[in-house]
């Protein structure tokens, strides 16, 4: 099969070229720990983990949405609780994350969306493409915060 720059991109989405994937990150984080925030650091695991879904599902709305509306910046992309509310949470925003990220994927590889077009609802110069782009590089630069929240927190590497 050939692999063509759609693939590429899409497989941007979750690869493991540079750095260590968010799955791998994620996996089993002690669920004492998912809401401590290390010692002079701005952000708990569960706070990055729950900003990466509400973000990711706020692009790919924007992206498929004609009646999209943002929502206010920045209340509405972080959670409001330092911790998971419960249990379940941690669980329930990987698990979206990763339908979100599939989804986005998806959404790249469709042969009859033309990626370099502007989206039609969109205010000012955004592409398909540079949106997808937001989403790589949003979820690679919060990855690397998970890794140190976990290197901080003494739970890295994951054993």
């Amino acid at each position: 099969m050939e692999t063509t720059w759609r693939d590429i991109v899409a497989a941007s989405l979750d690869w493991r070229q540079a750095h260590v994937t968010f799955d791998e990150v994620v996996a089993r984080w002690p669920a004492g720990l998912r809401g401590v925030r290390p010692d002079g650091y701005p952000h708990s695991g569960w706070e990055l983990v729950e900003h990466l879904r509400l973000t990711q599902a706020d692009l790919l709305d924007y992206m498929e949405n004609a009646s999209y509306v943002a929502p206010p910046w920045p209340k509405a992309y972080w959670p409001n609780t330092q911790a998971p509310p419960a249990d379940a949470a941690w669980d329930d925003a990987i698990v979206a994350y990763q339908r979100d990220r599939e989804a986005l994927k998806t959404l790249t590889a469709r042969p009859t969306l033309d990626l370099t077009q502007q989206i039609p609802w969109a205010e000012g110069p955004h592409t398909y493409l540079r949106t997808i782009l937001v989403a790589v590089d949003h979820g690679a630069y919060h990855v690397g915060q998970l890794v140190s929240v976990r290197r901080l927190l003494g739970i890295w590497p994951v054993t």
